[in-house]
């Protein structure tokens, strides 16, 4: 067997590395496909979330049907025209969603922010919060005023609250003239009332939650209350006009979709809520159908107005 040897003067190949401007070029090439990768990576996030979304009022429109198949009319949204306070037509939705043992702790003798509601007002729903958003519990340190915020609220017609005005945007949720399915009292409504067209009656969308976990900053999203539950198609969606808060106003930083807004009234549930979302450029819509669209902010106010009224017998793009 012949050895192998090395001489002396027969050295291995030296060992060359990385140049310091070799480095940089690599890390800059990276740091390229990086900015190009994250705003697809942003996109397919985005769009994750506006499907689940989607699937959220599918959910919610399912449960709309079911109870309209139990009681034969549409969930009502509080006890009487007077009182905002009370539990609002999520909460009569709770057993059609997969939450009747937190129905079952529901006290219908008093208003929402009773003693007895505590977890019904702070137990956060899946299927009631949009992932685009932020989970928002208002109030968090204050008592039985402590509430759930959602990002979906009913549908109450295309004008303002008042209803039988729409220059007056201080109104009171009376819901005579505007269109609503959903009433307060023993104004309800069945789906027999949507002459319209199912197909082309909006019946929930989505309104924007609050980013300040300590703020009460108004009735938006404070879906429990009957008086936080619905929006109006009056302005379009994502609108830019100052939106009336009631007697209560809130800083627009506190809201991811910043809301300008004035006060126009001294009741709690005198405002013009417009539909919302942090979906870029408009808000997903659930028709009375149970069919979800998502329907730009750019839409056109009258069909968008036509949209949100259940008898007006409007043509859809007129």
């Amino acid at each position: 067997m012949k050895s192998i040897s090395f001489s002396a003067g027969q050295a291995s190949p030296a060992k060359r590395g990385f140049t310091l401007v070799e480095l940089l070029v690599v890390i800059a090439i990276i740091g390229v496909l990086v900015a190009l990768l994250l705003p697809a990576v942003q996109q397919a996030r985005e769009a994750a979330r506006r499907s689940q979304c989607i699937n959220n009022l599918k959910n919610i429109g399912l449960a709309m049907h079911n109870y309209h198949d139990t009681y034969q009319n549409f969930p009502y949204l509080g006890f009487n025209i007077d009182n905002g306070d009370t539990i609002s037509v999520f909460g009569r939705l709770l057993p059609f969603v997969e939450q009747t043992a937190l129905y079952d702790t529901l006290d219908w003798n008093g208003r929402a922010n009773n003693g007895k509601n505590t977890l019904y007002r702070t137990t956060p729903i899946d299927v009631y919060s949009c992932p685009s958003e932020t989970v928002t519990l208002g109030e968090s340190n204050s008592g039985n005023w402590s509430h759930q915020r959602y990002s979906y609220a009913v549908c109450v017609g295309n004008t303002n609250y008042d209803q039988h005005n729409a220059n007056n945007w201080d109104g009171v949720w009376t819901y005579q003239n505007g269109g609503s399915a959903f009433k307060m009292g023993d104004n309800i409504r069945s789906m027999a009332s949507i002459t319209d067209g199912t197909s082309n009656t909006v019946m929930v969308s989505e309104v924007p939650m609050n980013q300040n976990s300590s703020g009460w900053q108004g009735m938006y999203a404070a879906g429990i209350y009957a008086s936080g539950a619905g929006f109006t198609g009056y302005l379009t969606p994502n609108t830019k006009a100052s939106i009336d808060g009631g007697r209560r106003c809130w800083n627009p930083n506190d809201y991811l979709q910043k809301i300008p807004c004035h006060n126009g009234g001294d009741n709690w549930w005198a405002a013009t809520f417009a539909a919302f979302s942090m979906h870029p450029g408009g808000v997903n819509a659930c028709n009375f159908d149970g069919s979800v669209s998502f329907v730009p902010e750019t839409v056109d106010i009258w069909s968008w107005r036509a949209r949100t009224s259940t008898q007006g017998g409007e043509v859809i793009g007129q």
